[in-house]
């Protein structure tokens, strides 16, 4: 009867630290009054807790672009920004994730390996490249904006923003998911559940992702 009760009473602990652990919520910009989903985790290394918003963002700033220049996709996929542009476009007590912080979130979730079934959304990916969103990341394969204004890739990756340079004039830190079909970059020949992270052109258009401050 004793051991019974104790393991009742771990298992009710283990459930609270998970439900502390993985939360969702929701934040309404006060520029625009959109809401977006977010989610909470612990850091179980460094006890911090993060919240990223679990939807792209989607508010209109200069070098910000609506994919296809259709304003219709804005509304499911959000805008994909410049870098510059990105740095900027988060409301006040939130910021675009640094590379430390995507990095933090892909290792939650299962690295760089296997993130990528539990940040995807469960549609939108070709190929029956969509994920579990076990996460509650609910990560859209938005594709990108070229730095010459053409758009691609829409369906088959999606692509944010880090706030990191490279190092490297005109650079910086992007992460990305696949769909996990074929495809001319040999990274990118693996299966659906791997994260990604290159170094992208910041002229280019990529997603955003905001992390609470």
């Amino acid at each position: 009867m004793m051991k019974q009760h104790l393991f009742a009473l771990l298992s009710t602990l283990l459930f609270t630290q998970v439900g502390i652990a993985q939360s969702t919520g929701a934040f309404t910009d006060y520029r625009d009054r959109q809401t977006y989903k977010t989610i909470s985790f612990k850091n179980a290394l460094t006890g911090t807790t993060f919240t990223w918003m679990a939807q792209n963002l989607n508010y209109k700033v200069q070098g910000s672009y609506a994919y296809d220049d259709n304003e219709n996709n804005r509304k499911e996929l959000g805008l994909l920004y410049t870098w510059e542009a990105a740095k900027k476009a988060c409301p006040n007590g939130w910021h675009l994730a640094t590379d430390s912080e995507w990095s933090i979130l892909v290792s939650e979730f299962g690295g760089t390996d296997k993130a990528g079934e539990a940040l995807k959304s469960v549609n939108g990916w070709k190929e029956d490249g969509n994920g579990t969103n076990s996460s509650g990341f609910n990560a859209l394969p938005g594709g990108q904006r070229m730095a010459g204004g053409s758009y691609r890739v829409l369906g088959i990756l999606g692509l944010w923003w880090s706030s990191t340079h490279t190092g490297e004039e005109g650079k910086a830190w992007e992460w990305n998911l696949h769909y996990g079909g074929p495809s001319n970059v040999e990274p990118l020949k693996s299966n659906k559940s791997k994260v990604f992270r290159f170094d992208a052109d910041i002229l280019g258009g990529l997603s955003v992702r905001c992390v609470r401050n």
